[in-house]
């Protein structure tokens, strides 16, 4: 028998929203021994303990995840563009103006930025008209080998 979507196997088993016993025991000892553990943490920090200090500053100050980058890109128009760009964000990567991720960050935008362009450029040259063959007849003249080329 095939369970229906939205029903349960077991329809008399946990509710929903219920939570683990063991997890309700420790958040609550941490809880009752909140203040001790903060006092223990910071004093450990400001003795030395990396550990402890890193752990108190990402509660202070934690990292930001999205902020936005003020960094000069050249602009992308053309696939001739790209160097320029990759050359930009190596050398703002090399005088610290970028950190590691945000110019990894910057080289997948100019990679997709590539990557759309050579799709458009297939798509161009599939929906273009077969070139046009002309023959290596010698007695042609180039006036008629204009006018081919021409049409």
């Amino acid at each position: 028998m095939r369970f229906q979507p939205g029903h349960s196997g077991n329809p008399a088993g946990r509710p929903r929203g219920s939570r683990n016993r063991r997890t309700i025991i420790v958040e609550k000892l941490l809880d009752d021994s909140a203040g001790d553990l903060t006092s223990v943490a910071i004093s450990r920090a400001t003795a030395g303990d990396p550990a402890a200090l890193r752990a108190c500053m990402d509660r202070v100050a934690p990292r930001p995840r999205h902020r936005l980058l003020d960094f000069p890109l050249p602009e992308l128009v053309t696939l001739a563009d790209t160097p320029g760009a990759i050359n930009a964000i190596a050398q703002g990567l090399a005088h610290g103006e970028l950190h590691l991720e945000e110019a990894a960050a910057l080289m997948r935008t100019v990679r997709e930025f590539m990557l759309a362009l050579a799709a458009v450029e297939r798509d161009r040259r599939a929906a273009a008209p077969p070139a046009l063959v002309i023959d290596n007849d010698a007695s042609g003249s180039l006036a008629d080998f204009l006018a081919a080329r021409t049409r």
